[in-house]
């Protein structure tokens, strides 16, 4: 290749990537294919391209670029950390992890890329070997905010509450965001302990930031069906069903809740509205046993048969039919659903 030529090559590389550091990407893909055809092996022209087509969501492209840098010089830290990055925007860490372990034993100190390792051993279900790299990304930077949370999880995802607890509110006191991400997990965490006064502190937090936020709306309501208020419980989990009619587990439990309140009208028109989303057989269930409780013993077995209907040998609707008919005093049809239970 001319002199000439390779200035070009220089030139064109470092205008594609001035381009890609000001989000101009089409023109940067631009001028990096315009190097390319000149220098088809340059390094830094394909690993530039690479970094393009990976911000625009073209990770099969990006890959094949790093790729090509590796075959004439495994041991590039930039096309080891792209192929790497590259797989993961694939959705295929455990193809990543090489590239990027290979990467680390030249770079040691780049916590960043062994946060992305953790992240992999973590989708991976490999819980120890995230711990390690999680770790020692915090050796070098004790409060980064993806290592702490990425560990935090892992720790949540065990039951670890302690340790859960002392990556996420350890980052909550750096984090001048406010993460309401944080704050409801933290809340998630102690209502997981029944501790329940603490978990609505940090629920309150974060919807004083995100008023409609539905984890939030759903723990509050939750600390409160632990705490035995039911009318409270009601209250907070009402708003979701505001903003998500089709939630259709919602709507049973919230019928339950009613149903516990003697609010058997409301209770009804709950487990109606789950129904209309699709068949439940608890919404079904709890029709019985408002209909029970109303005395009307002939709707509740009907309610019981239409659950039997679509689970023919499901053990509670066949229990809850043997209750029905005892408290009706339809001794045979008891007898008959208790026969039929599966033993």
């Amino acid at each position: 290749m001319s002199g000439i030529a390779k200035k070009a090559v220089i030139e064109l590389s470092k205008k594609g990537s001035r381009l890609f550091r000001s989000g101009q990407l089409e023109e940067a893909e631009k001028v990096y294919l315009e190097a390319k055809e000149i220098d088809e092996d340059n390094p830094y022209v394909l690993s530039g391209l690479g970094d393009v087509y990976r911000k625009l969501n073209r990770f099969e492209d990006s890959g094949a670029q790093y790729d090509a840098v590796l075959k004439k010089d495994n041991n590039n830290i930039f096309a080891l950390r792209g192929a790497g990055d590259a797989r993961r925007g694939m959705k295929q860490p455990l193809q990543a992890i090489p590239f990027w372990l290979r990467y680390l034993e030249i770079n040691e100190k780049d916590s960043h890329v062994m946060v992305r390792i953790a992240d992999a051993y973590h989708k991976l279900d490999d819980s120890e070997s995230a711990i390690d790299f999680y770790e020692q990304s915090l050796v070098i930077k004790p409060y980064d905010p993806f290592a702490l949370l990425g560990l935090g999880n892992v720790y949540y995802a065990q039951h670890d509450d302690e340790r859960a607890l002392d990556c996420f509110e350890k980052l909550l006191a750096k984090n001048t965001s406010h993460n309401v991400v944080l704050m409801t997990m933290i809340g998630n965490i102690y209502r997981r302990r029944k501790e329940f006064d603490r978990a609505m502190d940090h629920y309150e937090n974060a919807l004083e930031l995100d008023p409609k936020n539905n984890f939030a709306l759903f723990g509050m309501g939750d600390c409160f069906r632990g705490q035995l208020n039911m009318e409270k419980a009601v209250y907070w989990w009402e708003k979701i069903l505001d903003q998500e009619p089709d939630n259709q587990s919602l709507w049973t439990r919230v019928g339950d809740a009613l149903l516990s309140l003697n609010r058997f009208d409301e209770a009804v028109k709950h487990y109606h509205s789950s129904l209309k989303v699709d068949h439940d057989l608890y919404a079904l269930l709890g029709l019985a046993r408002v209909a029970n409780k109303q005395g009307d013993y002939d709707k509740a077995c009907y309610h019981c048969e239409q659950a039997l209907e679509v689970d023919k040998d499901n053990i509670r609707a066949l229990e809850e039919l043997a209750r029905i008919c005892d408290t009706a005093g339809y001794t045979e049809k008891a007898q008959d659903a208790r026969d039929r239970i599966p033993q």
